[in-house]
């Protein structure tokens, strides 16, 4: 029995590890709770910057709208030319490629594997143990008691 008794604190000390060790490195532990702040901190960086670029995009939409000539320049800029229109191509010059960038694909990748299935075993089994050691110790405190 005294045995018994020196093994409680071992099997708590245990559990306890087990605990603290999902805590921290578990699949919803702290280091989960830090990559996923990242991803939202991305996230929220991405969308500023998407909503930055929609507000450029609508002012030169009603620039578009405003301005005709703005229009027939952009045409141009990209190969349309009216009836009657002069082409001079420069020998050796290509114009600039206009970007069409929409955003940072982002994409949470997470683990496929679970790292805390051991430990929520082990933290499992402990307390299976340490509920065992109860009824037992109770039930071995119950015949001293009654004498038996």
């Amino acid at each position: 029995m005294k045995s018994m008794r020196r093994l409680l604190p071992i099997f708590f000390a245990g559990f306890a590890i087990a605990s603290v060790c999902i805590y921290f490195f578990g699949d919803s532990g702290l280091l989960a709770y830090r990559r996923l702040d990242e991803y939202r901190q991305a996230l929220a960086t991405n969308v500023e910057i998407l909503q930055a670029r929609n507000a450029s995009l609508a002012e030169e939409l009603a620039a578009l709208r405003d301005d005709p000539q703005r229009s027939l320049v952009m045409a141009r800029d990209i190969g349309l030319y009216q009836a009657g229109d002069q082409v001079v191509k420069i020998e050796g010059f290509t114009p600039a490629a206009l970007s069409n960038e929409v955003g940072a694909l982002l994409k949470l990748r997470k683990s496929t594997t679970s790292r805390n299935t051991l430990f929520k075993a082990a933290g499992i089994g402990i307390s299976s143990l340490l509920a065992a050691f109860a009824v037992a110790a109770s039930r071995a405190s119950r015949r001293k008691g009654r004498g038996a």
